[in-house]
């Protein structure tokens, strides 16, 4: 009975075998649709899926490897896709290189997103007014997909034109199209962070005849928003009163759960901090100034609050004993050294156990140890700023001037690697000496004025007569930029303009601008980006200005901007402390809009400005940027 039993069992389970292999054999397989347009559409739902999950740049790559496989219009379709996401992403070079590459000629529904990307990339290279120029072209009505984008950079440009109402508006009429908490609450951030851009500008939040309670209120708010920024340890009282006035507001949980802490407001300062500068020898005076703005930013805060903090001089001991006695005596968050060699040491010496602020930067062959984090006043940040600024102008061939030493050298790699890779070039490059009176022959050859006098003279011995000559300088380039001390700066200035170069606009970086100076008249016409410090009108910075004058008249003149890198670095602290890190955590500090990058660095966006009448008037409303 049982080997019956066994049998039947195997005979079943043979037969099971045989019908499996023969469905198997008579069904057909599956084939996957290999055609080139199911292939980019797959290609393109996996470069979505990388932009939603906020891997921008991972999207970006791989619609360029889209385009690379694409003809024609979906080659320049792709393009544009991969120049946004890498907008998102943070890399303006790279987006601009690749809208350099799509075709002028383009079918009406790739002509908007051209229009936004190009809008965005004109905002962040300080014009809003031609941000908003490029975002009037889109054909109306918007295309669905992109109301939501153009708005936001409408709305960003608004506020970098300084007219908040219209800014807080057009932000309202975006937040009707979203759907979702998360990105109303993001909507709302938007017009936080740019009522302080507006109220650093010293906007008028005044609301239009028969504004909405929503649009008040939001006008109202920016009215503390800098001064809540620049000293958050004020903000509870401001808020406070704003509350009373609008109990009901939507902005009132984003002041709670985001912009009270993102300030550092609830952010606990570590119980002890340790300073390390140069408090004596040659760097006495910047490590002193640096110092002052520390303390500065530390005695805004509640004393019951107030950290402990020991001061070392790295001078007199050294930065690596400094940085180890520090963390012997309890530190735990130490700020400092001050110079590249002080900070390259302790990132290669093992020994970084604490979080880290280095207020310089590592030497280029050293990377830095995962608890150390750098800030600086980083001229070559400023060159690529520049570059950045003349290719949103439209400007993009241009003649440089630059000292012949090293910081001209790095000044003129940062500034050239930024241009080319933006689509621009120089056309003509000078060294000059530093330690000369008289510019006027490398200002000359710059110019080519010297081969029109050859050009005229070879002219004049072959026709064997004299006749009158005007020289013309060259006609292939578009701006000047120039790097100097003020010094230089203001013998250089009115060089160009006697050669004959007055209708070329000059650019420089901040250091040649000295504040408070008569003999800034000769640097009219000059655009040049620096810290809210130099050039905000806002109360908050007139204040510490007005502040640092009194107290201590000698450093001001010619260390103010020394004295708000240290009062910054303060504000940073807590920030580091609690790891927010990102654009999205970005705070208005003295020495501009500051954020911390994915490798460490401190960034820092910076405010532009043109000297008129000897005073730097900051570029912003619609008549300055318009020049």
């Amino acid at each position: 009975m049982n080997g019956t039993k066994t049998a039947r069992v195997a005979m079943t389970w043979l037969i099971s075998i045989i019908l499996a292999i023969v469905v198997t054999a008579c069904t057909p397989p599956v084939v996957q649709d290999q055609s080139p347009g199911a292939t980019a559409d797959r290609q393109a739902g996996q470069a979505e899926a990388l932009s939603r999950k906020g891997d921008y740049r991972g999207a970006a790559r791989a619609y360029e490897t889209m385009a690379a496989q694409q003809p024609g219009e979906l080659r320049d379709r792709f393009f544009l896709r991969a120049a946004r996401e890498y907008v998102r992403a943070d890399d303006t070079a790279q987006a601009t290189s690749l809208l350099n590459q799509v075709s002028t000629s383009l079918p009406r529904a790739d002509f908007g997103l051209r229009s936004l990307v190009t809008a965005e990339l004109a905002l962040r290279g300080g014009r809003g007014d031609k941000a908003l120029a490029e975002l009037d072209r889109i054909p109306q009505p918007v295309p669905s997909e992109l109301t939501r984008d153009v708005l936001e950079v409408r709305s960003r440009s608004l506020f970098a034109l300084n007219r908040p109402a219209a800014a807080v508006s057009t932000a309202l009429e975006r937040e009707r199209t979203l759907s979702s908490q998360d990105e109303i609450r993001a909507n709302q951030r938007l017009i936080w962070q740019g009522l302080q851009k507006s109220a650093a500008a010293n906007a008028d939040f005044t609301p239009p005849a028969g504004a909405s309670q929503t649009l008040a209120g939001w006008l109202d708010l920016g009215r503390a928003a800098l001064v809540t920024a620049r000293n958050p340890f004020s903000a509870n009282e401001d808020i406070a009163q704003w509350r009373t006035r609008y109990p009901s507001h939507p902005a009132n949980s984003l002041i709670t759960e985001d912009v009270l802490p993102q300030l550092g407001v609830g952010l606990n300062y570590p119980t002890q901090i340790a300073l390390i500068l140069p408090l004596s020898g040659r760097q006495q005076a910047a490590g002193m100034a640096v110092r002052d703005g520390f303390l500065a930013a530390l005695l805004q805060q509640e004393s019951s609050r107030r950290p402990v903090l020991n001061v070392y001089d790295s001078a007199e001991m050294g930065a690596s004993t400094a940085y180890r006695r520090a963390v012997a005596d309890g530190a735990q968050f130490i700020v400092g050294p001050l110079t590249k060699d002080e900070v390259t040491a302790i990132a290669s010496s093992g020994e970084t156990s604490v979080l880290t602020l280095a207020l310089n930067q590592t030497a280029d062959n050293v990377a830095p140890p995962p608890l150390l984090f750098q800030f600086s006043l980083d001229p070559e940040e400023e060159a690529r700023q520049v570059a950045q600024r003349v290719a949103a102008d439209g400007r993009m061939r241009g003649l440089v001037m630059l000292p012949n030493n090293e910081w001209g050298q790095r000044v003129y790699r940062a500034f050239d690697a930024e241009l080319k890779t933006l689509g621009g070039d120089i056309a003509g490059m000078k060294f000059y000496d530093p330690s000369a009176r008289d510019y006027s022959q490398p200002i000359t050859e710059l110019l080519l004025i010297n081969e029109s006098r050859a050009r005229a003279n070879a002219l004049s011995a072959t026709l064997g007569q004299r006749f009158e000559f005007e020289p013309r300088r060259r006609g292939d380039a578009q701006f000047v930029f120039i790097g100097a001390q003020p010094v230089q700066g203001r013998s250089l200035r009115p060089g160009l303009s006697f050669h004959l170069s007055e209708d070329l606009p000059v650019y420089a970086t901040s250091d040649i601008f000295e504040p408070d100076s008569q003999a800034n008249n000769d640097l009219e016409g000059v655009i040049f980006p620096d810290m809210p410090w130099v050039i905000s009108p806002d109360a908050a910075s007139t204040q510490l200005r007005t502040a640092l004058s009194r107290h201590w008249p000698v450093r001001a003149r010619g260390r103010g901007r020394l004295y708000a890198f240290g009062f910054d670095a303060c504000r940073i602290v807590p920030l580091l402390k609690a790891g927010q890190f990102g654009s999205q955590h970005a705070i208005p500090g003295m020495t501009g809009l500051l954020s911390i990058d994915d490798k460490g660095h401190v960034k820092r966006e910076l405010d532009w400005a043109k000297v008129s009448g000897g005073r730097a008037l900051p570029l912003g409303t619609a008549a300055t940027a318009a020049r």
